[in-house]
């Protein structure tokens, strides 16, 4: 089997760090970026490789493969806006959402897309939203979730479908049979990022957003306690319950994940670095100091990576480094020193292309956008490499 290193796809790349890191340079779209870090992207084996394309000036994602037992791509626009799915570490079946539903579909096979959710389950359509208005209802119009996790028994799923005017739904849903079961519903405010607990089907974490009131244009912040408390991370159970747990930093926290085992989550402060919350305890530690964007670990919780931006004011397509860190030995290591400025501050990048590292392929690889050549890249950096040189 091929691996970045044989593949004829990747280019060597060295990092002043003295990093080396494999950038995907066969693009079967202009614009080519590794998933959200909440999501693997690779099997555990290795073997497949799913990535987003991009042709501007859409920024309507189509996913491709590629497939190292062949060093084949193989492109599947069937999955035209695809948002943020799970690959299963098995056999590399992809399973995503869209305006029209849930789906799975075969790495090797673009004809095998197979509908396991339609937008009726997971979404309101626009009918619904007009017949709500015929009858004097407030208008309430879903569309699709962003965010698709499932638990350790790879069935059921996570969903966080938003109302169009100014609410979420959040749910999960069983991926064999297509059975959604509502947990709650909330309205005033947006929940994104929805998350399953990987131990525990009946928990999932959530967390609050920045959103525009869909009537008023007004933009809104989350929201605060009255002693100040930001409402970012919020505990959601079958129940129909809805716990706010306070960020470390009380008023900062971005970006959160579970651990592997469940017991434990994340969120990063972007100023002081990633803050661990322990569900048995309820206690917070500042596990990896430093300044932190967004961020990840691996499944034993011993490595780390983050992206940093390089900037005071933050900016999509600002400069940026990516940055593993060594919990046992407390050294660290920048993967990518310096990911060049895409574009100005005035003019925001609409691909989203932050580098959103993320340990995968069994915690073998770190997978990171990269635009060190010239391009918005995928790339793959070995996780041996960087323990080695951090001991």
């Amino acid at each position: 089997m091929f691996t970045p290193e044989t593949s004829k796809h990747f280019k060597k790349y060295t990092d002043p760090s003295g990093v080396v890191s494999y950038i995907l340079t066969t693009r079967f779209a202009p614009v080519q970026q590794s998933f959200y870090f909440t999501s693997s992207c690779m099997t555990d084996d290795a073997r497949y490789l799913w990535f987003w394309g991009k042709f501007p000036p859409s920024v309507v994602p189509i996913c491709a493969v590629l497939d190292f037992e062949t060093d084949e791509i193989i492109p599947h626009f069937e999955t035209i806006n695809a948002q943020i799915g799970q690959v299963d570490p098995d056999n590399g079946d992809l399973y995503f959402t869209n305006c029209d539903g849930l789906y799975k579909v075969s790495p090797r096979d673009t004809e095998s897309v197979e509908e396991r959710a339609n937008k009726s389950v997971i979404s309101y359509t626009p009918f619904d939203r007009f017949e709500k208005n015929l009858k004097g209802d407030p208008p309430c119009n879903g569309v699709y979730c962003q965010h698709l996790t499932w638990a350790n028994d790879r069935k059921t799923c996570l969903l966080e479908p938003q109302f169009t005017v100014n609410g979420s739904r959040v749910g999960t849903i069983n991926i064999e049979t297509g059975e959604y079961e509502e947990w709650l519903q909330i309205h005033g405010n947006r929940y994104h990022h929805a998350q399953i607990c990987p131990g525990d089907p009946t928990l999932g974490m959530v967390n609050e957003d920045f959103y525009i009131d869909a009537v008023t244009g007004e933009y809104k912040l989350i929201r605060t306690l009255e002693d100040g408390t930001l409402c970012r991370i919020v505990l959601v159970r079958k129940d129909g319950s809805a716990t706010v747990i306070p960020p470390m930093f009380k008023t900062r926290a971005t970006h959160e994940w579970w651990a592997q085992d469940g017991k434990s989550l994340y969120s990063v402060d972007m100023t002081m670095g990633i803050c661990r919350y322990t569900m048995d305890e309820g206690e917070w530690e500042l596990r990896v100091p430093g300044k932190a964007w967004h961020g990840h670990c691996s499944k034993n919780e011993k490595y780390y990576v983050s992206d940093i931006d390089l900037v005071d004011q933050n900016f999509r397509g600002c400069e940026s480094r990516v940055r593993f860190y060594n919990y046992e030995t407390k050294k660290d290591i920048f993967i990518i020193t310096e990911n060049p400025r895409w574009n100005a501050p005035d003019k925001q990048n609409r691909f989203h292309m932050d580098p959103h590292p993320q340990f995968t392929a069994g915690d073998k690889y770190v997978a990171h956008t990269v635009t060190v050549d010239g391009h918005i890249d995928v790339a793959l950096t070995s996780v041996g490499q960087l323990v080695e040189m951090t001991k």
